[in-house]
């Protein structure tokens, strides 16, 4: 099924900003130590899975939308994907040498907000239209590239 994969990817991301927020709520309530215990446990999935993920979007998907949107609305994403991995390594080096609750709680916000928003608009605008635009043989060359950024081909 055309963008299955990421749609999939957008599933378990959303899962992992429900614990994020958990995170959250103890770095608001002045327990860095607790946050980044949760942290620490959420980094594989934040680094390594959404690698794949954004590598999916980018070398896949983007490459043939931006050939119906313009290369604005598409850099707009990887923009995302660019503050994204800032705010991950900023949150993986407070859990490796300890910080703030605040300076926490400001990462955690910022990243579960951009992955909420940033999925939000992939799943009601940019699949969408994919999936009205582009042809068959398009999105099953989408899914091929996908399987193979995943290791899957």
């Amino acid at each position: 099924m055309a963008l299955e994969a990421l749609k999939e990817g957008h599933r378990k991301a959303l899962k992992v900003v429900e614990e994020l927020e958990g995170a959250l709520a103890r770095a608001k309530a002045g327990d860095a130590a607790a946050a980044l215990a949760v942290t620490r446990g959420l980094l594989p999935f934040l680094e390594k899975e959404q690698e794949v993920h954004f590598r999916q979007e980018e070398e896949g998907l983007f490459l043939y939308l931006a050939r119906i949107t313009g290369d604005g609305p598409i850099q707009a994403m990887v923009g995302e994907h660019e503050s994204y991995w800032k705010a991950v390594a900023g949150l993986r080096e407070l859990a490796e040498k300890g910080g703030e609750a605040l300076l926490i709680a400001r990462l955690l916000a910022h990243i579960i907000e951009l992955l909420r928003g940033h999925i939000h608009r992939e799943e009601t605008t940019y699949f969408p239209l994919a999936e009205q635009r582009l042809s068959p043989e398009q999105l099953d060359a989408v899914d091929r590239e996908m399987e193979a950024i995943a290791g899957l081909r």
